[in-house]
């Protein structure tokens, strides 16, 4: 199946630059490549965007390789692999690169074989588990008004919204019985 990069609604007449980050040596050699990547931007735009996820919100491997780089004062190697024109089949030329690299020995950090983005990521059961335990901050109340049990997220908690297990019990008035 070939994939047509699409930009907007109808336009297809961009070029796809395969690229990898690669190991920094001195400052005008390039060493081990580390990670291939597919963009559509200009390489320094899409140079710009690696260093701005690695030093905001790292979260894959790829970033906290780049953090470290650049934290030790290095500076970002971006190697130009192949342009793919208009139509062409980029996912196939991204796996064929993460592949070929991976049998010359390069230790990419890739989290798939390339072509899909992380839509392609396929997490172990307990992994996701893992996470949705992460993501469920808050805690159990009681309901002032009828006594019930229920569960508010932390953002809630914080703006006060764990008194009433409902809008309803919330606006029942006073001398209302439960």
């Amino acid at each position: 199946m070939t994939r047509i990069e699409t930009i907007a609604e109808g336009v297809t007449d961009k070029w796809v630059t395969i690229y990898a980050l690669c190991e920094p040596i001195g400052k005008w050699r390039v060493g081990e490549p580390r990670y291939v990547g597919k963009t559509i931007q200009h390489a320094g735009d899409r140079q710009k965007a690696h260093i701005r996820i690695a030093r905001r919100a790292p979260r894959l491997p790829v970033h906290w390789w780049l953090k470290r780089q650049l934290d030790t004062g290095a500076t970002l190697c971006l190697t130009h692999l192949e342009h793919v024109p208009p139509g062409g089949d980029w996912a196939e030329r991204e796996r064929y690169w993460i592949t070929k690299l991976r049998s010359e020995g390069a230790r990419l950090l890739n989290m798939t074989e390339g072509g899909e983005g992380l839509a392609g990521l396929r997490m172990a059961e307990a992994h996701k588990a893992k996470i949705a335990a992460a993501l469920r901050t808050g805690a159990t109340f009681s309901c002032q008004r009828c006594g019930k049990l229920f569960w508010r997220k932390r953002r809630d908690v914080i703006k006060g919204h764990n008194k009433f297990c409902s809008r309803e019990c919330s606006n029942r008035r006073h001398h209302e019985l439960p």
